[in-house]
């Protein structure tokens, strides 16, 4: 078949990130993840005698005018997508615009918000086929297969991890897929299939890719919806098979810089020791972040990680209450916040941290105490977000059940966005949640020390563009 992936345009225009359980605009230093889900599922389609266009949208600022010329210029037969909550309603509407160009293409979405609401995705878009849920890549390359095959929709009727429209026009749950045992069985991404040079990282300007080394995660923490996309299990990949991939992306585009896509990177520490090891054992002389976690490293392997390449690692501190983290089920000693960082800058590592501001337990001296304790920190750079239970998190199934969220009928979901408050607590009200996530912005980054540290690392073509960025993410953000 004829297949175009696209991950869509963006609203407003914005860069726009929709890659599992990261579905954001993109943040103060205006960063776009290249899309890797997309990047694997052309490079499986293609390797199984598919023809294959990807084209990220936010990333070559093409905008739905431009879509409907590629697709009438292109004439696929399959038109597949990524989609995210905060854009879900544009998202969706993609469909109808497909058929109307020809009401015979295959209209197929992926991502956690259609996992989780599959058939109400389905019911919203009379012109949708296809849901895929959970983790994509075989179920689409099996979908497609099925497709080309006379009949069409209906050899779908067995397929696993897919909601659909039958031939008759009903909307069908077929049963869940597992997720893939052996991760190593899908080809290394093909990043020729996108525009490389459109992705750069913040403040240096350098081109950069994702490698990802791994997949799930098992730590049950109620705000993040990784479980939906990965799986709990964590599913590592052969070191030699990291290496080669990294290998074959110097060689190819000679990219060194990269970012280890994984829900939480150090969740096993034995496996970062050897992939580490791998990397210096080979000479790659690559540079690298990672998350993690403060309760996953001690000082050797933070020091085994940067002599490896890492250079900036980001840790998800989110609240400085027991009782808050407890709640949401990040089971951390955040008392060992200050030492895990001052031993990550020991071992030659900048450090960013993850703080959410209005989650359950959450009130204004909490969220202010957050703030001082994170302030108190050494870090380089922080992200602040407001709470947003997206759906795929046990936090939306909470939010719903205890009532926070407002006319549930009617969720407005453009407002799931990170810098909004969106759940009505009993213990803070959206507005103060937002007011104090605008003032540790504020107060984080309008630091001297913070400001002479960005601007060491900004290169100095590059110094108009990262003001200009901040200037506007300051604008937003208050």
């Amino acid at each position: 078949m004829k297949i175009l992936l696209l991950n869509p345009p963006a609203p407003r225009g914005e860069k726009f990130t929709r890659e599992g359980r990261c579905t954001q605009q993109s943040a103060i230093w205006t960063t776009l993840w290249p899309p890797i889900s997309l990047v694997y599922i052309g490079t499986l389609l293609r390797d199984n005698g598919h023809e294959v266009r990807v084209i990220d949208c936010p990333a070559q600022d093409i905008d739905i005018k431009d879509v409907t010329h590629i697709i009438r210029a292109y004439s696929p037969e399959a038109v597949i997508w990524s989609v995210a909550t905060p854009s879900i309603t544009g998202d969706l509407n993609l469909s109808s615009v497909v058929k109307q160009l020809n009401p015979a293409v295959y209209t197929i979405v992926l991502g956690t918000h259609v996992t989780v609401l599959d058939e109400t995705s389905l019911e919203q878009s009379p012109s949708l086929d296809i849901v895929v849920r959970n983790e994509p890549e075989i179920t689409i390359m099996e979908t497609v297969t099925a497709l080309q095959r006379p009949g069409g929709l209906s050899n779908l009727t067995s397929m696993p991890g897919i909601t659909f429209r039958d031939a008759e026009g009903k909307i069908a749950r077929n049963t869940a897929r597992e997720f893939i045992a052996d991760i190593d069985a899908l080809p290394f991404p093909d990043w020729g299939l996108i525009d490389v040079n459109a992705y750069r990282l913040p403040l240096s300007n350098r081109q950069f890719l994702m490698v990802m080394p791994q997949r799930g995660c098992h730590f049950p923490c109620t705000f993040c919806t990784s479980s939906t996309y990965y799986g709990r299990k964590l599913r590592v990949r052969k070191v030699e098979a990291i290496v080669k991939e990294i290998k074959e992306a110097i060689e190819r585009f000679k990219i060194r810089d990269f970012f280890f896509w994984a829900e939480t990177f150090t969740a096993n520490p034995s496996f970062v020791r050897s992939l580490c090891t791998a990397i210096i054992a080979n000479n790659l002389d690559i540079s690298w972040v990672c998350n993690s976690r403060i309760d996953t490293v001690d000082g050797e392997l933070l020091y085994l990680m940067n002599k490896a390449g890492c250079w900036m690692v980001s840790y998800g501190i989110e609240s400085f209450d027991p009782n808050i983290l407890k709640g949401v089920r990040k089971d951390i000693e955040v008392s060992r916040a200050n030492q895990v960082i001052s031993l990550s800058r020991e071992a030659g590592m900048l450090v960013s941290a993850h703080v959410i501001f209005g989650l359950p337990y959450e009130t204004p001296a909490t969220a202010r105490q957050t703030m001082r304790r994170v302030l108190d920190l050494e870090l380089d750079f922080a992200q602040f977000y407001c709470a947003v239970p997206f759906p795929g998190s046990a936090l939306y199934e909470q939010a719903i059940s205890e009532g926070w969220l407002d006319n549930i009928a009617a969720l407005d979901f453009t407002q799931f966005r990170q810098e909004q408050a969106v759940m009505s607590l009993d213990t803070i009200t959206r507005a103060e949640v937002e007011a104090v996530r605008a003032q540790a912005v504020r107060e984080f980054y309008l630091r001297p020390r913070i400001i002479l540290g960005i601007l060491r690392l900004t290169s100095l073509r590059h110094i108009a563009k990262t003001i200009l960025s901040a200037f506007k993410f300051f604008r937003a953000a208050n």
